[in-house]
């Protein structure tokens, strides 16, 4: 999804059909037991949205927001945003560990590292800005890593929060 407004409408595609049809969560979440983009019960949700691009990370995408949806509440933040509030609200180590190691996976593994992580930020009710995060999946892989540098400031390159 070249166009950050594509990613957007396809948000607001997922949110509005939920709204009117209780089984699209149901779904999409369980399309997560599958490879991405291989549940054909997801494939009138989501695959015209694909136009031939990067159809398993738009698929994972749909399948993670249907995880976590429904525990964020207000103004949405960028993932690397909601990372830091929650190791700063917990005071752990092992939340930064566990950032460093999803910056360090390759594409193959961004599914698993990133589905634990999610599930992470929503036990606390962060809102995640989700057109932002699935065009970060989808320049993943490129070789100068400008996701995960920019993942990297966001997560410490920032003063931590005061409490």
């Amino acid at each position: 999804m070249d166009d950050p407004k594509l990613s957007e409408r396809f948000f607001d595609h997922l949110q509005n059909r939920s709204k009117s049809d209780s089984s699209v969560v149901g779904t999409l979440r369980r399309s997560l037991m599958f490879d991405p983009g291989t549940d054909s019960r997801a494939f009138p949700l989501v695959e015209r949205w694909t136009n031939g691009r990067d159809r398993s990370t738009i698929y994972l995408a749909a399948g993670l927001w249907a995880q976590v949806v429904r525990q964020g509440k207000g103004k949405p933040m960028l993932f690397p945003d909601a990372m830091r509030r929650v190791r700063d609200k917990q005071k752990s180590d092992s939340i930064e560990k566990r950032f460093a190691t999803l910056l360090d996976a390759d594409p193959d593994e961004l599914r698993w590292r990133l589905r634990s992580a999610l599930t992470l930020v929503a036990s606390q009710g962060i809102a995640l800005a989700w057109p932002d995060l699935l065009d970060d999946m989808l320049k993943w892989h490129y070789s100068n890593r400008p996701v995960q540098t920019q993942w990297a400031h966001h997560f410490w390159g920032q003063p931590q929060a005061s409490t």
